[in-house]
């Protein structure tokens, strides 16, 4: 190696151990004291830590691939903002899988093509050559409004230790939480289950609870917490939206830990005092998709923002991404009353895309299979409702979703998008299985309070037409 890229990596490497920032790329040495201010912090996000992608978590020994990393950075990415109701339409041949599941919400598949279905009032069930079964669950679950059983996943290395991992409310109607456990899924159900994550917070209230999981190259785990609510609905004497600026706090945040809870050493705040050290990223709302895109190496997020306004997030480690203190959105009421002034500012992650009206992005999915060849590496959004205009008359209504598919460029610009209808219904999820079709989990367009109504099916997307 030239002595001009020994020099860069041992300046390159001081400059970040300098600044706070080394975490990302050595394992920190806890003695080391960090003093470093959320000022300069914030300052770092968009000169640092905005240029890295996912694989800078990692330790590396090899210093070319550490010199390509370092010569690849990305730059500040433009926001790409859509009106949906300006997409073209494209056309879809679909196969049901089942039908009448209840209110379900999230869906894994098992190695051998079994399918595992979270249902809103409690239940899992496992899919099996067409047939439904409900699994031994043990965990109690509290519903209401948006709180229930919520994600599932299973572990990297299901074959040998056949762990699921699930979130879902837990508490009262006057303190609850969100809980992720990590369970064993035996022939008969549900063996153990024991608590890897609690929200330090509780609440009364039932919305914006977030809970998605994505898996990163490390085999680490990483979920969403959302920030529990909408004006009027306050914590500790002020709006609890602002949480979602709070170190100090798991509201308005994506979660990172081990597959068995513990808090990996390469956090972003690790070693800070008075800071949740399981905090990858905050100044979130209600994220309710993770997805880590391998081709790019980057984990991207959809996000529900409030009134008009949904996006796309890429989440880079440390990153604010500007809730509630700059928005494009506004409040719900009769005024549409902005709820920042600000759109964006340079310390803050800017998202990917944005879409107004709003159509509730539920999921996301970058495409990787062999059936749509034509397709590789587009992005797939599931919107589970799409609002005509910001009317009262268009919030009061259940209109139906559709699928999204995003065209990107080899510079992983979004440059076009198109809308896919599968039926009149709400899409809730949609998947990518080995066998390279995409799977979306669907359910009723009416406002379900109760269990029982068994709207909800998944189909198989077999064709799609690319023009």
């Amino acid at each position: 190696m030239s002595t001009k890229k020994q020099i860069f990596i041992v300046v390159f490497i001081i400059c970040l151990i300098s600044i706070g920032g080394g975490t990302f790329l050595l394992h920190r040495d806890t003695s080391i004291q960090i003093d470093q201010t959320q000022t300069e912090i914030l300052e770092i996000q968009k000169e640092e830590v905005q240029k890295g992608d996912m694989q800078i978590l990692n330790t590396w020994d090899n210093e070319e691939e550490l010199l390509s990393i370092s010569e690849n950075w990305l730059n500040i990415w433009p926001i790409s903002v859509s009106d949906y109701r300006n997409f073209d339409m494209r056309e879809v041949t679909t196969s049901t899988i089942v039908d009448n599941l209840d209110a379900p919400w999230a869906f894994a598949f098992l190695l051998d093509g079994d399918i595992l279905v979270t249902e809103r009032f409690g239940a899992l069930q496992l899919i099996q050559d067409g047939n439904i079964t409900e699994v031994n669950w043990l965990p109690e679950v509290y519903t209401r409004g948006q709180w229930w059983l919520l994600d599932i996943t299973i572990h990297p290395n299901f074959v040998q230790n056949n762990y699921i991992y699930l979130s879902y409310a837990h508490g009262t109607e006057e303190a609850d939480r969100l809980r992720v456990v990590r369970a064993r899924l035996n022939e008969t159900g549900i063996e153990s289950t024991e608590i890897i994550f609690e929200s330090a917070q509780t609440k009364n209230g039932s919305s914006h609870f977030g809970s998605r999981f994505a898996r990163l190259p490390d085999n680490t785990l990483v979920f969403s917490v959302g920030d529990w609510g909408n004006p009027p609905i306050r914590y500790n004497d002020e709006l609890i939206r602002k949480q979602a600026q709070y170190l100090s706090s798991h509201l308005g945040k994506i979660i990172r830990i081990n597959d068995d809870g513990s808090i990996p050493e390469n956090n972003p705040f690790v070693g800070r005092p008075d800071v949740q050290q399981e905090i990858f990223s905050y100044g979130h709302r209600n994220i309710q998709w993770l997805a880590y895109d391998t081709t790019r190496n980057r984990l991207i997020a959809s996000e529900h923002g409030s009134k008009w306004w949904d996006e796309l997030n890429q989440i880079v480690p440390g990153g604010n991404y500007w809730r509630p203190e700059v928005s494009y959105a506004t409040e719900y009421n009769a005024t549409w009353t902005p709820i920042s002034e600000e759109q964006s500012r340079p310390e803050f992650v800017d998202p990917l895309a944005v879409w107004t009206p709003t159509v509730a992005p539920s999921s996301v999915v970058v495409y990787s299979g062999k059936q749509y060849p034509d397709l590789q590496w587009d992005i797939f959004l599931a919107a589970m409702l799409l609002r005509e205009d910001n009317s009262f008359a268009a919030y009061a209504s259940r209109p139906a979703g559709e699928v999204f598919r995003l065209d990107t460029d080899d510079s992983w610009n979004i440059i076009n998008q198109y809308r896919i209808s599968v039926w009149n219904v709400r899409v809730r999820s949609i998947g990518l299985w080995l066998d390279g079709y995409l799977y979306v989990l669907t359910d009723g367009t009416s406002l379900q309070n109760r269990p029982g109504v068994n709207k909800g099916s998944l189909i198989r997307i077999d064709t799609i037409t690319k023009n």
